[in-house]
C-alpha cells in the first residue's frame, strides 16, 4: 500500500513539475552497456542513460527508475519489480538495479525520468528492456553432443567439419522462442534454412576446458579457471507451424586449434555443441528442443578449417537443404553424447565478430597461366568471397599475402560442383592480408570474381581525430586499421596472422588509444575475465597472453591485470570491475613481492621464464630488464593503493603505499646515477620509466627531466624506446608542458619513427621500428592517445572518474593550424576543435555532454578567453595557467 501511495505522490509532483517546460530528454537507455540485451547474468545489472538538451549548463539533480514485468504496467507508471523513487543523485551511468530478485529468463521493462539542476522533471524516457539468461547450471537440460570422439588426441590431425540437424514439429501458436547455443570452437546456427544472427566466429574465445598442454615453449603452471560462452537469440520469427528443422555446423576455432604448434600443443578437443531452444506458446505452455543423441550428424564439403591455415571446401560434397525441414537424413548417423567442457556456461556479453565492410579489390591481372593477383589499398582482417562458374572438379586456391610479403600459411581452396554460378566464402577462419594471389588452372578470372569481407570484433568507433598535419592523420588511420585487424573474440591480439595471441603487454600499452577510439566497455570486461581465468590462482602469476596461448613477456605483461582495470575505471567509472578483480590484482602485486632479489629488484618471474624488458627498441635492447620489471612493480603497487582507496579499503591502501615507498628506495639505490643525474645510462627509456611512474624523488625531478631533454637532443629528437616506454615518453613530455618536443619526435619522417607510412604500400603499424617482424602490430598505436590528450586536449580528470568532469587543454604545437578531435563518453559526445588565427590566437569549439562539466585550460602564454565582441574575459589564473569552467552544451570562443 505504501509503495502504491508513494508512486501516486511522486507522479503527482512529477505532473506539477511538467507544468514547467522540460529542458532535458532522457535517451539511450542501456543495461550492462547494451541495448535491450536478452541474456543478462548479473542479478543486479548496471543501468545507464544519457541526457540531451538544446540548452547549456544542463545536469541531473535526481532520477527515478521504474522496472516492471510488463509494458502495460510500465505505461501505467507501475514499477512492480523496482520503483527507485526519487533519488537525489547525478549518477546516470552506474546505477545498480535494486529491485526484486530476477530469475532465469525473466524479462523486465524499464524507463527513467530525471530532475534537472532547476528541479524541473524531464518526463519519462522511451521504454527499454532486458532479459535474464540461464542463471543456474540446472537450467541447462540440453546435452553436449559431437560427431565423433577424438581418435588421435595427441596428433595435429583435424577432421572434416561436422553437421548436425534436428527435425521437430510445432503445433501451437508461438508467443516467444529463444535459442541458447554454444558451439566449440565456432558454430553457425540455422533454423528452417536461415542463418540465425549476423555474427561470425562465435562464440568468443575463452579458456574453455582442462587440457594437457604439452611441449610448451614457455613455462606455465596451469592453475587456471575455465569458462564457456553461450549466445542467446530470439528466434520467434524463424519458427513456423508444423515441420521445422535446426541445423548446426561446427568449426575447430581455438578449441581445436592444431595448425600452429610452435608455442606448444594447446588444443582441447574435437568440436562439440550444446543447444537449448525454449518455446513459450500463446496458451501459456512451454516446449523445448534440446541437443541430445536423438540429433543426426554427418560430415560434408568443409574438409578442413583452421584459424591459421584456412579452409578447404569441396562443393561436390554439399548436402543440399540439410538445415531445412523435409530433408531426408536417413544416411546420417546419430550424434553422440560427449564430455562437457569443464568451463561453466556464461552468456556472451562481449560484442560479436561480424562482417564490418565489403571491399572490392583492385584486379592486377594474370601473372602466369593460372595465377591471378588482387590488391587492397590497406591491410584487412577477413577473407575473400568467390563468385565463379566452371566445371565440376575445378579447384581454386587463394593465398593471402601480408604487407611484408609473407603468407604465414594462410590459404583457402574451393572445388567447384559445376552447377551454374557458385558463391563461397570461409566460415571458421580469418586472414590478414593486403594482396591476394589466386591459382585457378581451369576457370578464367577477372575483377568480378572476388570480393573482400572485413571481419573483426564489431566494436563501434566513437573517437575521431584530424589535424592540419596529414602525417599525424596517417598515423591515426594506420592505428585504427591495425587495431581493427587485431580484434577477434573480444581480445586485442599482437598480430592478426602469425601469432594472433592476446598479449597483455601489448594490450595495456595501447588500451588508452583503444578507449579513445572505440566503445569498449564489454570488450574489456570480457578480456579482463580472460586474464582472471588464465592466471595462477595459487601463486597469483598472470601469464603474458590471455586466454593463455603461450607467449613471452615479463612483469609489464602481467601488470596489465592492474593497469587495465585502473584505466577502465578512469574512463567508465565502473567500480564493479575493480571489485570483481580486486583479489586477483592484489595477488599479482603480492606475487611480484616474492620475485625480488636481495636488492629488492625483480630479475625474473617464473623459473626459466623470459623477461623481455622494453620490447622492440630501435637498436638491440640494452636497458636492464630488472629496471623495467621493478619500475612496473612500483607502478602497479601505487595503482593498487589508489584502487584500494576508491573501494574504501584503507588498510590495504596504507599497506600498498608502504610497499611502494620501499620499492622506490630500492630502485633509486640501484639505478640512480648522482653524477649524471640519470637512471642507468639515461637512454632507451631509463629516465622515462622513472619520471612517468613517480619513482624520481621531488628534489631530483627537474634534474632528471633535464637529462632526458639533453638525451633527446643528442639523438636528434627520435624515439629510442620500445613498446612500453614510447607512450610514457610522450606522457612525460606533455606533463611537463613540452608537447613541442613530443610533436617534433612524432613528426620525424626517418627511422626510428612512423615515416614508413608515407609510402602507400604501408597501411598499418609495424612491430619493429626498422620494419622487421609483422607489419600489423597495434602496440605502437599507443601514441594515438597523445593526439587526443595533447593536441586535442581531451583528458580525464583523475578526481572524477568516467569523464563526469574532464579537462580540455589543447596544445597548438609546431606548425599545426587546426585540430578536430572528439570522443563519445558514456555521457555523450565530447568535442575539442581549434583553429589558429593569423594573430596567433585560437578559435575554439568545445562540446560538453549534458550532466557533465569541463575545465578548459588555456595554452601556456595565453590568458584571454572571450565568446564575442564586448564580452568579458572568462579565464582566471590558477598557478601558472589560465582556466575557464564550462557546463554542458556547445561553446564557441576565442583565446589569445
Amino acid at each position: 500500500m505504501r509503495s502504491a501511495l508513494t508512486t501516486i505522490v511522486l507522479c503527482f509532483f512529477a505532473c506539477l513539475a511538467l507544468a514547467k517546460t522540460a529542458e532535458v530528454t532522457v535517451v539511450n537507455l542501456r543495461c550492462e552497456y547494451l541495448s535491450d540485451p536478452i541474456a543478462v547474468e548479473d542479478q543486479h545489472p548496471l543501468l545507464s542513460w544519457q541526457l540531451t538538451s538544446i540548452y547549456t549548463g544542463k545536469s541531473q539533480k535526481a532520477y527515478q527508475v521504474l522496472v516492471a514485468s510488463s509494458p502495460v504496467l510500465l505505461a501505467q507508471n507501475k514499477g512492480d519489480y523496482w520503483n527507485s523513487g526519487k533519488v537525489n543523485s547525478s549518477n546516470s551511468t552506474q546505477v545498480i538495479y535494486g529491485g526484486k530478485p530476477l530469475s532465469s529468463r525473466k524479462q523486465v521493462y524499464w524507463k527513467v525520468m530525471v530532475w534537472d539542476e532547476k528541479n524541473i522533471v524531464s518526463g519519462w524516457s522511451k521504454t527499454a528492456s532486458w532479459r535474464m539468461g540461464l542463471l543456474q547450471p540446472a537450467d541447462w537440460q540440453a546435452k553436449w553432443i559431437g560427431e565423433m570422439r577424438d581418435p588421435q588426441p595427441d596428433s595435429a590431425i583435424t577432421y572434416p567439419a561436422p553437421f548436425f540437424r534436428k527435425a521437430f514439429t510445432v503445433k501451437k501458436k508461438i508467443k516467444r522462442a529463444t535459442a541458447y547455443v554454444s558451439g566449440l570452437g565456432f558454430y553457425e546456427l540455422y533454423i528452417n534454412g536461415k542463418k540465425i544472427g549476423d555474427q561470425v566466429l562465435a562464440p568468443a574465445v575463452t579458456n574453455y576446458d582442462n587440457r594437457p598442454l604439452k611441449k610448451l615453449l614457455y613455462p606455465y603452471d596451469d592453475q587456471s579457471r575455465q569458462r564457456v560462452l553461450y549466445n542467446a537469440f530470439d528466434v520467434t520469427n524463424y519458427l513456423i507451424r508444423n515441420d521445422n528443422a535446426i541445423g548446426i555446423l561446427l568449426g575447430n576455432g581455438w578449441y581445436n586449434q592444431r595448425d600452429r604448434t610452435v608455442e606448444g600443443l594447446m588444443w582441447y578437443d574435437v568440436p562439440k555443441v550444446i543447444l537449448q531452444l525454449e518455446i513459450r506458446y500463446e496458451d501459456g505452455t512451454f516446449g523445448t528442443i534440446l541437443s541430445d543423441n536423438s540429433w543426426k550428424t554427418t560430415t560434408g564439403p568443409l574438409l578442413k578449417d583452421g584459424i591459421f591455415t584456412g579452409e578447404k571446401y569441396d562443393a561436390r560434397a554439399e548436402l543440399g537443404a540439410w538445415n531445412g525441414p523435409g530433408f531426408n537424413d536417413y544416411k546420417w548417423r546419430k550424434a553422440i553424447l560427449v564430455k562437457a567442457p569443464n568451463g561453466t556456461l556464461h552468456p556472451q556479453m562481449a560484442p560479436f565478430d561480424k562482417i564490418t565492410r565489403i571491399l572490392k579489390p583492385e584486379f592486377k591481372g594474370r601473372i602466369s597461366d593460372s595465377v591471378y593477383q588482387y590488391h587492397l589499398k590497406e591491410t584487412v582482417s577477413g577473407w575473400a568471397a568467390l563468385h565463379v562458374k566452371g566445371k565440376a572438379g575445378s579447384k581454386i586456391t587463394m593465398r593471402y599475402i601480408s604487407e611484408e610479403g609473407e603468407d604465414y600459411g594462410q590459404f583457402d581452396s574451393y572445388v567447384l560442383k559445376g552447377n551454374g554460378t557458385e558463391s563461397w566464402e570461409p566460415k571458421f577462419t580469418w586472414h590478414a592480408f593486403m594482396n591476394l594471389e589466386v591459382t585457378s588452372p581451369d576457370v578464367v578470372l577477372d575483377a568480378s570474381n572476388i570480393t573482400i569481407k572485413e571481419v573483426r570484433t564489431a566494436v563501434v568507433l566513437n573517437g575521431s581525430f584530424e589535424c592540419s598535419n596529414t602525417f599525424l592523420n596517417k598515423i591515426n588511420t594506420a592505428y585504427v586499421r591495425t587495431q581493427n585487424a587485431n580484434m577477434h573474440g573480444s581480445i586485442s591480439s599482437d598480430c592478426p596472422h602469425r601469432e594472433r595471441l592476446g598479449y597483455t603487454g601489448d594490450g595495456q600499452v595501447a588500451m588508452e588509444s583503444a578507449l579513445l577510439s572505440y566503445h569498449m566497455p564489454q570488450f574489456y570486461r570480457k578480456w579482463l575475465d580472460d586474464m582472471d581465468d588464465a592466471r595462477n590462482h595459487n601463486t597469483g602469476f598472470v601469464p603474458h597472453a590471455a586466454p593463455f596461448g603461450g607467449g613471452g613477456g615479463g612483469p609489464a605483461w602481467g601488470s596489465a591485470y592492474v593497469i587495465m582495470p585502473s584505466l577502465y575505471f578512469s574512463y567508465y567509472s565502473d567500480t564493479l570491475v575493480l571489485k570483481r578483480h580486486y583479489a586477483g590484482m592484489k595477488q599479482w602485486v603480492n606475487y611480484l613481492q616474492t620475485r625480488i632479489n636481495e636488492n629488492g629488484l625483480i630479475t625474473k618471474e617464473e623459473p626459466d621464464g623470459w623477461c623481455l624488458g622494453d620490447w622492440c627498441t630501435p637498436e638491440q635492447i640494452q636497458l636492464p630488464e630488472p629496471l623495467v620489471n621493478t619500475a612496473y612493480f612500483f607502478h602497479v603497487t601505487s595503482l593498487m593503493a589508489d584502487i584500494a582507496g576508491v573501494l574504501g579499503n584503507e588498510s590495504d591502501k596504507a599497506q600498498f603505499a608502504g610497499m611502494a615507498q620501499k620499492i622506490k628506495a630500492d630502485f633509486n639505490k640501484a639505478y640512480y646515477n648522482t653524477a649524471t643525474k640519470t637512471y642507468w645510462q639515461g637512454r632507451q627509456g631509463a629516465d622515462v620509466f622513472a619520471l612517468a611512474f613517480g619513482l624520481v624523488p621531488n628534489d631530483k625531478y627537474d634534474a632528471v627531466f633535464n637529462s632526458l631533454l639533453a638525451h633527446l637532443k643528442q639523438i636528434n629528437y627520435h624515439f629510442d624506446t620500445g613498446i612500453l616506454a614510447t607512450p610514457l615518453l610522450l606522457k612525460v613530455l606533455s606533463q611537463n608542458n613540452r608537447d613541442d618536443i613530443a610533436y617534433q619526435i612524432m613528426n620525424q619522417k626517418d627511422t626510428p619513427g612512423f615515416g614508413y607510412l608515407l609510402n602507400n604500400k604501408n597501411s598499418t603499424l609495424w612491430e619493429e621500428w626498422n620494419g622487421g617482424g609483422s607489419h600489423s602490430h597495434p602496440m605502437f598505436g599507443s601514441v594515438v592517445a597523445w593526439f587526443y590528450s595533447a593536441i586535442g586536449g581531451i583528458k580525464p580528470d583523475p578526481g572524477s572518474a568516467g569523464m563526469k568532469h574532464f579537462f580540455i587543454a589543447p596544445k597548438p604545437v609546431g606548425d599545426l593550424n587546426y585540430c578536430k578531435s572528439a570522443y563519445t563518453s558514456l555521457y555523450g559526445k565530447i568535442r575539442s576543435e581549434w583553429v589558429r588565427e593569423k594573430n596567433g590566437g585560437l578559435q575554439i569549439v568545445i562540446e560538453v555532454p549534458a550532466n557533465t562539466s569541463a575545465t578548459f585550460i588555456l595554452p601556456e602564454g595565453m590568458k584571454n578567453l572571450v565568446s564575442g565582441p564586448g564580452k568579458k574575459n572568462h579565464a582566471k589564473k590558477v598557478n601558472k595557467l589560465y582556466i575557464a569552467e564550462f557546463g554542458s552544451g556547445i561553446h564557441r570562443f576565442k583565446i589569445d
